[in-house]
């Protein structure tokens, strides 16, 4: 992004107003005003590189790229996020799936290699939030796992020697996984490819045992 005329094209191309952007890079409104009135690359070097970033994570998430051309739209993105911390990190990953889930009739998460037991405080706030505007989830976890915060009837155990840590979340035409060192995310973004990853959970789903009881002293709800 050189100056604010790219902006504004790319704000063109996915049909924002500035309202939208705010409500989707976190950014204020009279600092994005001020990035668009900028029309050179000098006048941009006065902005917060953290903030030029979080504009631009934005727009790409929402599936356009800016290029040495100008902006163009991405046929099948893929995102990467990041955090200082694993917290921080899965916490982006839950960001865009309660952005991309909003705007879905009858939303569904389904969370692959979960485990309640080891969520924070912070993790919990932002599943709690998205069931209360109707997002379903179901789980895989591990066998013997009794931390159950949701109904026994959403969870299902993986055998424990098939069983990683690493949380892997299928949701509207995505799908999503932590990396290795679990302090950077990927996201997928193909309607093709999310149905693979969602009938494949389903297979799993219809095979696997569900727990008989929760001992979880915090629930969802």
């Amino acid at each position: 992004m050189k100056n604010g005329n790219d902006l504004k094209a790319a704000m063109g191309l996915l049909d924002w107003k500035i309202d939208d952007l705010v409500q989707h890079s976190g950014i204020s409104k009279p600092t994005i005003s001020a990035i668009n009135q900028s029309k050179t690359a000098e006048e941009m070097e006065k902005f917060n590189l953290k903030t030029i970033n979080a504009i631009i994570s934005s727009i790409n998430n929402a599936g356009v790229k800016f290029t040495e051309h100008g902006v163009e739209r991405i046929n099948y993105p893929v995102y990467f996020t990041s955090g200082d911390t694993h917290e921080e990190a899965y916490l982006e990953l839950l960001r865009d799936v309660r952005r991309h889930l909003s705007n879905i009739e009858n939303p569904e998460l389904l969370i692959m290699y979960a485990d309640d037991r080891v969520s924070p405080p912070s993790v919990n706030a932002i599943y709690k939030e998205m069931r209360q505007n109707g997002v379903k989830m179901r789980q895989l976890v591990r066998e013997g796992n009794t931390y159950l915060m949701g109904d026994i009837s959403e969870y299902r155990y993986v055998p424990k020697n098939n069983f990683v840590n690493r949380v892997a979340l299928i949701y509207g035409n995505r799908f999503a996984n932590e990396t290795g060192d679990v302090l950077k995310g990927i996201i997928h973004e193909d309607s093709v490819q999310a149905r693979i990853q969602r009938n494949n959970f389903n297979m799993l789903w219809d095979n696997l045992h569900q727990p008989e009881e929760s001992t979880a002293d915090e629930r969802f709800e």
